[in-house]
């Protein structure tokens, strides 16, 4: 081999060798990039879950607390007929007042 030959290929080795490396630090960035994003999913996914179930409980607190209104107030018919005592009306009797002419409009 000449000289010019060697050189030649130490260059090509070079090349190879930046190459190599440049692929090896984009595939170990990827995998750390992938690692990191799948971590967050799961971290997302069990906020999530933990969410709905604080949601469910406080459903099922809500009718529990709706089922023990209708149980101390006896039921809807009793709580309506006590409305009823007390004066309250399920069809109220609207009247309507009728305006006269506005002040301006009346003559001495």
């Amino acid at each position: 081999m000449t000289r010019e030959q060697k050189e030649l290929h130490q260059q090509v080795s070079k090349k190879c060798q930046v190459c190599l490396s440049l692929s090896l630090g984009l595939v170990i960035s990827l995998g750390v990039v992938k690692m990191v994003l799948s971590n967050r999913a799961s971290t997302w996914g069990h906020n999530l879950q933990r969410i709905e179930l604080e949601v469910d409980t406080v459903k099922k607190q809500n009718l529990q607390l709706r089922s023990q209104i209708t149980k101390k107030a006896g039921g809807l018919d009793k709580i309506t007929l006590q409305a009823k005592e007390k004066g309250f009306s399920d069809k109220p009797n609207i009247k309507f007042f009728i305006a006269g002419p506005d002040v301006a409009q009346v003559l001495p």
